[in-house]
This record gives structure tokens, C-alpha cells and sequence, in this order.
């Protein structure tokens, strides 16, 4: 193979094809030690000479007119990495583009120098001076000691630092700091001790933004404070540009010091340098002072801060490899949301690491950005810096005795200063262990993990199972009063955040044990503000996330030590359980101590609360908290799929246990144990032509998916089937030869098949059953099946079709489909949803919330299948974004919104490899198809591997879901997200209400339509509302088994009227019916045309229009007696504001009630006004703007 010279395109096409490239020209190149596995050694073939007899062969050559040149050694080195690093050639291409946009423009780095220049040239011309010049506010809110400090001009230039200095920026927001060193003079010997240096780099940091902003080079930037990393012991001076530049671009000053002015060992950790008297606290001289080993790293990281820039300096400037592995690592980081904050992994860390790797040669200078990033994972997910590591080749001190002071160890240049001081352990165990999964990714071949690393957002909120908030001041300074322990306050200058972070973390860790993988902070940057306010008290409140170890979360027992046998461990177990614990005698014979949380036979979402329940026993137990004092977000939305009280259990007529506070989820197991019953029943049968193969339940609740409620509550009235719910049952019968060849015939045959099997049941099982259109209806413990025969003849003769030559072909069709997918692939797709929700107990909850979120918002089946929502779910939890399976609903939910929220769905395929029955050659060929014949596919694609020919067109339609609803559902994921992260991070509320998410806007609809409530049956989970009238009388009748006449209804108005309008409706329940209107090209006149007359009205110059009133009037004609009246949502409004009652079916005297005979005229009593819907919309106000 050669490089042809002439066709550029034809070496685009020579890099994809790198397998076969590098297969002949591989063993030309000696492979480098880049930290990874040699490749094996390939063997080019031979090639066979051109025959120099061959003058034809000559001529063809010699006539081609293009010259083949060998491949380069750069072609071929790149093309020999891209087979051994990169698992597929797109993986490779997705980096490199991904690595040019976020390449720094040059209008910014210029604009950086020139600025850095201007504050060279001021500083310089700065005088000494007294500080009673300074007219701003010294951003400083910690205790304070008098001194004397005179204002002396700096004497070295401001230097840039970080990632500017380095060469990684990265946006959208660029940040570029520069360091400007206070002169030594301005110290003297003792100000390293309680938090003069503090105080001096503090007002040193006001005096030269007074100074700055006096000058005309900066007068029209903006000048604000901030705290560097929410650290109030470190004031930054932040100047944002003036003009377009300032809005992706600020800079930030810092203050640092000489690195002489102290000695390095007067910090090292065993040292105080914050006396106790200097918060008025007495301490016995004759004991040692306690340690301030974070505040003494507080003040080392200015100390050390220019040789440690010094050191990345020379790793990273001209080596553009290093520069972009960075770059990756930094998104990577940054996607995850773990480098926020006090206790953030900083991207510093990283850089620091990417120096420890090459000075132990695991990395060298031809490694490339990619090799770069994977080996820091790599290395990151087998690391121990418990233990300590450093970068000073001749360390002072044994990194074991250093260790002993911090959590985590990771020692800078100097040998004092650890770079990871603030860093929690379960931060560096989270980033490790998202390390690991990165590697797993890449080791993948299966997936595009280009993806899930770089692009999918993962906010840390998101991958949290629990989360606690403390958000009241007065009760975080009341708690650390009484609880915090001094050498914790004088350690870190009494800035309560992390003393607080400390004590929780402690306690809940001791408490809850193996319950939980990990307790990580969840914090937000802090808000700069102007140079002229004083400085805000920052860290009084706390937020803590935990996730839960499935295995062990959900325990309803916690056992502690026998008395007999260790009775100073059980009276510790009592005293820290307190009242909780009891001694209990066990199956075993073992009498011990034990807390019992919850009973063995509650249902799951009691369970999920027992975390809950454990972390306010110990708030207030230990730190005297009570319930009103926090604020503990756990399965808030588990109450959308709970049974309404409304409804009355002890009315049942049933001897299956329920209770009254159930829920969907609870009751899934008692419907799947009655079908399970029937299937052996059907089983059993005899004197049946054909044996019974197989029976496969279809319906949602048989893979845990079904948010109403089943209640067995079926039941026969006059000999018809009445029943809320239809559960399918696919039956398939042994093989036979003697099936007709007649697609009616063979029905025929189904139904008598049908017959007799009803038959059989009757006389052997004594259940009732019913013939229908659509197979055999039997009732069951208060259940209604229907069972429906399949065989694989039907589907052919669906798909048999004469030629206009008499040929009979085989055609698929929409019928055809639909039987295959009904009979034979959705019964393995819901047994593999089944086995999904057996290994994550979390998917059919996740799912329940997930379609009553979509009902709520009236998106129904018809715009949006319920299956693909249950097939996005399981493509969340069969993806492998977090380290940890999400054991919360309610976090499935919100991942599932972000999903919704950021799908690019014009270039994204759903795969969902049940059991990994695909081979990776079969997804990349999908995939391509997918691609190249994109238009083909409907709007969400959806591919199971169980589809086989029909991969990606058989769960949804080109119409369901279309491109508009798509659209729409899109921004009311994206809303929900907003209200739901606003509360999460909110310092001040819990978290959002249930209504604000699942009652949907009233705004944006033309007209509303509503139904009389006692011919729609209510829905049986909790009712939060519509966004249009208030509650109505509760109707609980069962409607005849298989009938949902308001669905029919919908279906008949969108099939004759979709041109022209979009209906809502909320198929949970839902009263009412919303319009909106087409655009209003579709009702402008046009010409007559015989074929295009629906809903047209004759008009001037002989043309036709659709006319709004004439729809309407159609309208009422299908609706015929279900409609009360129909209004437009300012009506409703207007009638709100006046305070005047909305007519109601029950209440409106005008409508007859058929049904009844006339009552009598009675006196009027006390009414009982409805629910106000004034208060009720304004729930919903939030959600206004996605209609």
C-alpha cells in the first residue's frame, strides 16, 4: 500500500483502514516503551514481484498517471498507535476534534500577555504608603490581631501561575491567575503565628486593588473578591475585562510570599502556630499544643508555591502531548463535578500527578495526550496515597509520619507541603474509583466510551442515593460549640465548614458502616462580590451525599456483641445506639444487643428509608438534631406511584395481604405470584390437541414497570368482565403440520384453540372466562388475564403477498411487526427487563416514576410509548456511567431526566445488548447503518438485541414519538432539572415539592376540554392535581375489562384531525383534554380540491378553509356525551380571579343525572369549597414556560 499524492481523500481513507495498514508495515517501526503492553509481533507478508514479462501489466502501471509513495514514519508510527491505544479508529478522530475545539484562541492568550504587561508597569510604579489610604474592604472575616503593617511596593513582577502558565486553559469560562509576591520587608519574625500572615496578605491584597483601580488602565474593568477554592483564609482580587472579551474571560491576583521569609520546618504538621489564647481559650501548659497541620499547609502553599510552579513549568511548556493529556483529565474531572470546592480533587492534583509519573518513568516525553491520560487513570485506580507519595527526590521527613497527620499524602517538591491536605478520603477513593470505570470504558470494545468519559455530563448530585442539609447558621454555630473539639477548630482558624464536614462524616460513618460505599461533600463555588462590601461568612452550612451499598443498605437489623462474651463491647453498642438497642434472642440461640430498623415483610420503599432513619437517630442521639434542624432528601418521589387514600383496601374483597399505604411496587409481587399460578394451571391442562411450550406475560407489571396500582378488584357484573387493568399472556403451542395455510382459517383455528382451553379451566380450575376479540379473558384471584395463542405461521402468512407474475413473496409489514413483536421479541425483552430488575432491585421504580412524570405532563402512549421509557431506563442502568449502581429511584429519575435533557437524538442509537447476544461486529455494523441511513430510522431509536432484522424501528414510530414531542419533552426535562438542582444546592430550602415537577403547566394550550368525571374512572395512584380544575368526586368504577374509551377517543380525534391539532390528555386519570392549535398556515385558504375537503368551509374567489369553529363543533360530534363544556384556559383564569366556582359535573344542577331518580330539594348546609385553584396553579407557575 502506498500514499497516493493527487487524492487527499484517499488518505483519509488509508488512516481508517489502520488495521490492514499496519499489518504490512508494522514490523518497519520499533515500538517505544510508552508505559503499556508491546504488541505482538507482526510478520509482513511477501509480496509477489510484477511479472517483467507482462507488458499489459507494464502499460497499466506505467498509465495510471498517479505516483505511490511508501508511507511516511510518521504515518505509519500514528497509524500503529491508533490500532494499539485506541479500540476503534472513531475513538480516535472524537479526541482529536475534541482537543482543537478546546484549543485556546490566540485573541485571548494575546489579550492575557498584554494584560499581564499593563500590571507589571503598575506595580512597579507603585509607592509605599500608609494603609489608611486603602478605600476598600479587606476581604477578611476571621478572628483578628492588632499589628502594625506598612504598605511597601512590590519588588518582583507578577508571574502568571496555574493552568495559564502551563498552557491548559480550558473554558467555557476562562480563568487566568497571576501571582504577585509580597516583599520580605513587609514580615517580621513571628507573623507566621496565629494568622498575622493571613491578615497581612489580606490587606496587602485590598491596598493594591485600591491602588489598581485608581488607574486608568483599569478603570473600566470590574474588580471583585473571591475565595480561592472556598478557602476564607485565601482572598483572591478577580478583574473581569471590560467588553465582549470579559465575558469568557477573568483573571485572578493572588498574594503570595517570599519563600525565605519563614522557615519551611516551623510548618510541618506536629506544629502549632495558632495559640489557644488567641480565641480566649485556656490550655494546661504542661500538655502539648495540638497540631495545626492544615493551617500550617495554608500558609506553605504560598511559601512554596514558585518552585512548584517552577517544576510543572518544565514538564508541561513545549511538551503539547503532556499540555493535552491535561486537557483531557481536566474534562474528564470536570464532567464529574469532583474538583469543587474546599475539599475538591483540583486539577493542580493532577498536574502534580502527571510530574510523579514521569520522574518514576511510568510516563516520558513521546507519550501521547491520550497514553498520558490513561496511564494517570490507570495508575490513579491501583493507587494507595494513604501511605504518602511525594515529588522531592531527597524527602526531609518519612512520608509514614507525615501520612499520620492527613487523609490523604501527597508531599510537593520542598518535601513540606501536601498538595492533597483539605482532600476527604472518600473525595480521592470517589476520583479513584471513577479512574477505574474510565479504564473499564476503554478496555470495552463493545461501546463508544468516547462518550460516557468526555461528553455526558455527571453531576455529583446526580449519582447520590441519599443527601443531607444542614442549612441553618444558628444551628451549625450551636453544634460546633458543643460538639466541635478544639485542636479541630484551632487546626483549621475556626472556619466551620470543615469542622463540621469532620464531625458528621465521623459519626455517620462509625453509625452506618457497611450501609454505604461512600460519604462525599456536595458543594458549590463561592460567589465573588464587590471590592467595596465586606467579606461574607462562608462555610455555615453543609451538604452531604451518600451512596448506598446495595448489598447492605437495606438491613433491617443491626447486631451488636453478645453481653456474656464481650460486655464492654455491648455496653459501647448500647451507649451508642442508645434507646434504639435491645437484647434480642435469635433463631441461632445467640442472645446479643440489636437494633431492629424496619419488619423483614415491609415493602421495598419503607426499606429504602432505613438509611434515613438511621442518620436522624444519630443526629440527635449524639449531636441533639432534630428533624426540623435538617434537611434529609430520600424517596420524596416514591409517593407518585403509592396507592391514593382515596381509595379504601378494607372495601376489597380479597384474601391477599394489603395494606392501606401501599404502593405499585409492592403489589407487582402478588400479581406476578398469581400469573405464575395460572401458568402452572394452563400447564396442567389436558385433553388439549397441542401441549402448552411456553407462557410469557407481556404487560408492564410483569417486569416491575406498571405505576398504577393492581388491586384485585376484578370482577363479573351480568356475565361481562369488568376490570381496571388487562394483563397479557402470550401462550405458544407445540409444533403441528396440520396448521391451515389460510391466515382466517388459521384464526379460526386460534379462537377454537381458545375456546377450548377456556373450557378446560372452567370445568378443571373453576375460573371464569370470556371470549373477546382479542383472545380469552380469565379471572383470577381478582385479576383479569388475557391470553393470546401465537404461532410463527400467522407472522408468514402477514407477510405473504402475490406478485403481479404470481409469485408469492414473503414483504414485511406493519401487521406483520407487530405480531412478531408482540408474540416472540417482547416476551424476551420483558423476561430480560424482569432479570434486570432482579439484579437492580432500583429499575422498576426508576421506571414507575419515570412514566408518571410523562402521564403528569400529558404525554400519553399515543405520543410517546411506554415502552421506550422503560428501554431508556434499562439503557441508563445497563451503561456504566457511575462506579456505583444507583440504589435510589429518585436518583434513577433524575438520571433519566439528564438523559432526556441532553440526547442528541438526531445522531444517537439506544443500544441495549441483553445478555451481550451482540457481537461487536454486529453493533458496528448497526451503528453504521444507523449513520448512513439515518432518515430511515424514527427520531428515537431504540435497539434491543433481541430485535434481530428489525433493530432500531420496532419500539417506536416515525409519529410516536415525533420530532415536536421530542422537542417538548426535551425542555420539560430540561426545567425539572433546574428546579430539582436548585433545591439540591440551595443552602436555604430541601428539596422541590412533588406538584412543582408532576403537575403540568396550564400555559401554552388553546383550548381545554372537560370530561364528565363519573364516565372516567380516577386513577388509583396519589392524585396531585390538574393544571386546570380542582379535584372532582372520586370515581373508582371498573370499566368493562380491556375498554379505555377516553384512549379510543383520543386515537379517533388525532387520526381525523392531526393536521390540524395536537391533543394532551393525561392518561392517569385525566379529566381533561387539551388543544393546541396548528400553525396558522394550515387555515389559510387554499384551492379546491376534491381529496383535501375535510373540515373545510367554502370561502371567496372559490377557494376552501378549515375553519377553528367548524373543528370544534367536529370535536363535540366524537366526544358526543363525555364532554362538559369547552373553554380556553383565560376563561378558566378569568373565573379564578373572580373568585367564581367552576362548574363541575356533580355540582352543576343543570346536567341530569340519568343514572338516578330526582332528589329532593334539601336545606342548605355548610358548604365545603373546593380546593383553591388559584393556589393550586400556582404550583404549577414554574413549569409555565416550556408550553
Amino acid at each position: 500500500m502506498g500514499r497516493i499524492k493527487e487524492n487527499p481523500s484517499k488518505k483519509k481513507m488509508l488512516l481508517t483502514d489502520s488495521k490492514t495498514y499496519c499489518d504490512q508495515s508494522a514490523a518497519a517501526v520499533t515500538s517505544s516503551d510508552d508505559g503499556f503492553d508491546e504488541p505482538k509481533e507482526i510478520t509482513a507478508p511477501k509480496r509477489k514481484l510484477p511479472c517483467a514479462n507482462s507488458e499489459a501489466k507494464k502499460k497499466k502501471v506505467k498509465h495510471t498517471g498517479v505516483n505511490v509513495k511508501p508511507p511516511t514514519l510518521e504515518e505509519i508510527k500514528e497509524i500503529r498507535d491508533t490500532r494499539n491505544l485506541f479500540h476503534s479508529n472513531l475513538f480516535k478522530l472524537q479526541v482529536k476534534e475534541m482537543l482543537e475545539e478546546l484549543q485556546l484562541k490566540s485573541k485571548y492568550s494575546t489579550y492575557i500577555e498584554n494584560w499581564l504587561e499593563t500590571l507589571t508597569t503598575a506595580v512597579l510604579e507603585l509607592q509605599d504608603g500608609l494603609l489608611d489610604d486603602c478605600k476598600l474592604e479587606v476581604p477578611l472575616h476571621l478572628h483578628k490581631k492588632p499589628f502594625n503593617f506598612q504598605f511597601l511596593a512590590p519588588t518582583a513582577e507578577p508571574k502568571l501561575i496555574g493552568a495559564a502558565a502551563i498552557g491548559t486553559l480550558l473554558g467555557p469560562k476562562l480563568v487566568a491567575d497571576v501571582a504577585l509576591e509580597i516583599p520580605e520587608k513587609c514580615f517580621q519574625k513571628e507573623d507566621y503565628l496565629n494568622l498575622i500572615y493571613d491578615q497581612k496578605r489580606a490587606l496587602y491584597l485590598a491596598t493594591i486593588a485600591s491602588k489598581l483601580k485608581e488607574l486608568p488602565a483599569f478603570a473600566a474593568d470590574q474588580f471583585a473578591y473571591n475565595y480561592h477554592a472556598n478557602n476564607p483564609l485565601k482572598p483572591v482580587l478577580e478583574v473581569t475585562p471590560a467588553g465582549k472579551i470579559g465575558k469568557n474571560l477573568s483573571l485572578r491576583l493572588y498574594i503570595t510570599a517570599p519563600k525565605d521569609i519563614f522557615k519551611l520546618s516551623r510548618f510541618v504538621p506536629w506544629n502549632n502556630n495558632i495559640r489557644p489564647s488567641f480565641f480566649g481559650d485556656k490550655w494546661n501548659e504542661s500538655e502539648t499544643l495540638p497540631s495545626t497541620q492544615h493551617y500550617n499547609a495554608n500558609v506553605l502553599f504560598d511559601l512554596t508555591l514558585a518552585e512548584n510552579q517552577k517544576l510543572l513549568l518544565n514538564t508541561f511548556s513545549g511538551h503539547r502531548n503532556f499540555q493535552e493529556g491535561l486537557v483531557l483529565l481536566k474534562v474528564w474531572l470536570r464532567q464529574r463535578q469532583l474538583d469543587v470546592g474546599f475539599s475538591g480533587f483540583s486539577a493542580h492534583i493532577l498536574a502534580a500527578y502527571i510530574v510523579y509519573l514521569k520522574q518514576n518513568r511510568l510516563l516520558h516525553q513521546s507519550s501521547s495526550s491520550y497514553q498520558v491520560a490513561r496511564t494517570v487513570w490507570n495508575q490513579l485506580a491501583n493507587s494507595d496515597w494513604t501511605q504518602g507519595i511525594t515529588l522531592c527526590p531527597n524527602q526531609p521527613h518519612q512520608l509514614s509520619t507525615l501520612a499520620g497527620y492527613y487523609d490523604v499524602c501527597f508531599m510537593d517538591i520542598t518535601g513540606y507541603y501536601n498538595l492533597c491536605t483539605n482532600l476527604p478520603l472518600a473525595v480521592y477513593k470517589a476520583v479513584c474509583a471513577e479512574a477505574k470505570l474510565a479504564v473499564e470504558l476503554l478496555n470495552d470494545v463493545k461501546v463508544n466510551s468516547f462518550s460516557q468519559i468526555f461528553m455526558q455530563a455527571s453531576p455529583l448530585y446526580t449519582r447520590l442515593d441519599n443527601i443531607l442539609k444542614i442549612t441553618n447558621p444558628a444551628t451549625v454555630d450551636q453544634l460546633l460549640e458543643l460538639h466541635a473539639q478544639p485542636q479541630v477548630k484551632y487546626d483549621y482558624a475556626d472556619y466551620a465548614y470543615p469542622q463540621l464536614l469532620k464531625l458528621l462524616t465521623d459519626l455517620l460513618q462509625k453509625g452506618l458502616g457497611q450501609r454505604v460505599h461512600a460519604i462525599l461533600p456536595l458543594e458549590t463555588a463561592s460567589q465573588s462580590w464587590t471590592v467595596d462590601t465586606k467579606a461574607p461568612i462562608i462555610g455555615r452550612c453543609l451538604t452531604l451525599g451518600l451512596i448506598l451499598d446495595p448489598e447492605h443498605a437495606f438491613e433491617v437489623l443491626d447486631k451488636g456483641p453478645a453481653p456474656n462474651e464481650d460486655p464492654e463491647g455491648a455496653a459501647e453498642f448500647r451507649k451508642f445506639w442508645g434507646e434504639k438497642s435491645n437484647l434480642r434472642r435469635f433463631q441461632d440461640g445467640s442472645i446479643t444487643e440489636a437494633v431492629v430498623w424496619a419488619a423483614v415483610t415491609d415493602a421495598p420503599s419503607k426499606k429504602r428509608v432505613i438509611v434515613r432513619q438511621i442518620v436522624l437517630h444519630l443526629l440527635e442521639q449524639h449531636l441533639q438534631l432534630e428533624q426540623s434542624d435538617v434537611h434529609y432528601i430520600a424517596g420524596e418521589l416514591d409517593i407518585v406511584y403509592s396507592l391514593t387514600s382515596s381509595f379504601k383496601v378494607a372495601k376489597l374483597q380479597t384474601k391477599l395481604k394489603l395494606e392501606q399505604e401501599t404502593d405499585a411496587e409492592a403489589v407487582a409481587p402478588l400479581v406476578i405470584h398469581c400469573y405464575d399460578a395460572l401458568a402452572r394451571q394452563l400447564h396442567n391442562l389436558g385433553d388439549l390437541p397441542l401441549d402448552i411450550v411456553s407462557i410469557s406475560g407481556i404487560s408492564p407489571v410483569f417486569r416491575y414497570c406498571e405505576p398504577q396500582p393492581l388491586l384485585p378488584q376484578a370482577r363479573l357484573v351480568a356475565d361481562r368482565m369488568h376490570a381496571g387493568a388487562v394483563l397479557r399472556v402470550i401462550i405458544q403451542l407445540g409444533p403441528s403440520g396440520k396448521w391451515p395455510n389460510e391466515l382466517g382459517a388459521l384464526r379460526s383455528l386460534k379462537t377454537a384453540f381458545l375456546i377450548q382451553i377456556g373450557k378446560q379451566l372452567k370445568e378443571q380450575q373453576h375460573l371464569h372466562t370470556q371470549l373477546c376479540k382479542e383472545g380469552l379473558l380469565v379471572l383470577k384471584q381478582g385479576y383479569c388475564f388475557l391470553l393470546e395463542l401465537a404461532h410463527t405461521k400467522e407472522v408468514a402468512l402477514l407477510k405473504q403477498q402475490q406478485t403481479e407474475r404470481g409469485v408469492t413473496a414473503y414483504v414485511d409489514n406493519a401487521a406483520s411487526r407487530e405480531i412478531e413483536r408482540r408474540h416472540y421479541i417482547l416476551p424476551r425483552v420483558s423476561g430480560a427487563l424482569h432479570a434486570l430488575h432482579q439484579s437492580h432491585s432500583t429499575f422498576g421504580p426508576t421506571v414507575l416514576i419515570a412514566k408518571r412524570w410523562l402521564a403528569t405532563q400529558m404525554i400519553d402512549d399515543g405520543l410517546w410509548p411506554s415502552i421506550a421509557t422503560e428501554l431508556l431506563v434499562a439503557h441508563l442502568f445497563q451503561q456504566r456511567q457511575t462506579p456505583y449502581t444507583t440504589v435510589a429511584p429518585q436518583t434513577g429519575f433524575i438520571r433519566f431526566l439528564q438523559l432526556l435533557a441532553h440526547s442528541d437524538w438526531a445522531s444517537e442509537l439506544f443500544l441495549l445488548n441483553f445478555n451481550n447476544s451482540w457481537t461487536e461486529q454486529q453493533i458496528t455494523d448497526l451503528e453504521h447503518n444507523y449513520r448512513s441511513e439515518r432518515d430511515s430510522y424514527p427520531a428515537l431509536c431504540l435497539a434491543t438485541a433481541y430485535d434481530q432484522q428489525h433493530a432500531g424501528r420496532l419500539w417506536t414510530t416515525d409519529d410516536c414519538p415525533s420530532k415536536p414531542v421530542l422537542g417538548r419533552v426535551t425542555l420539560l426535562a430540561r426545567h425539572a432539572l433546574q428546579l430539582i438542582e436548585s433545591s439540591v444546592l440551595s443552602p436555604s430550602i430541601g428539596f422541590v415539592r412533588p406538584a412543582q415537577l408532576f403537575i403540568a403547566s396550564g400555559e401554552g394550550y388553546d383550548l381545554v376540554i372537560e370530561l364528565k368525571p363519573d364516565l372516567l374512572p380516577n386513577t388509583l395512584c396519589y392524585d396531585l392535581g390538574s393544571p386546570f380544575l380542582p379535584f372532582s368526586q372520586r370515581n373508582f368504577r371498573l370499566p368493562l375489562a380491556g375498554i379505555d374509551q377516553l384512549a379510543k377517543i383520543v386515537q379517533q380525534l388525532r387520526s381525523a384531525y392531526s393536521e390540524f391539532a395536537a391533543f394532551f390528555y393525561n392518561p392517569h386519570g385525566g379529566k381533561e383534554l387539551a388543544i393546541v392549535w396548528r400553525p396558522a398556515s394550515e387555515f389559510a385558504p387554499k384551492p379546491f380540491k376534491v381529496n383535501e375537503l375535510q373540515a373545510c368551509t367554502p370561502c371567496s374567489a372559490g377557494k376552501v378553509q378549515v375553519v377553528r369553529d367548524t373543528l370544534v363543533e367536529d370535536f363535540k360530534l366524537l366526544l358526543k356525551d363525555f364532554y362538559l363544556r369547552i373553554c380556553t384556559p383565560e376563561e378558566l383564569k378569568r373565573e379564578q380571579r373572580s373568585h367564581n366556582k367552576p362548574k363541575r359535573y356533580f355540582n352543576d344542577q343543570s346536567v341530569p343525572d340519568v343514572d338516578k331518580p330526582p332528589k329532593k330539594k334539601q336545606k342548605q348546609g355548610t358548604v365545603t369549597k373546593p380546593t383553591d385553584l388559584k393556589k393550586r396553579l400556582k404550583k404549577s407557575k414554574s413549569l409555565s414556560a416550556l408550553c
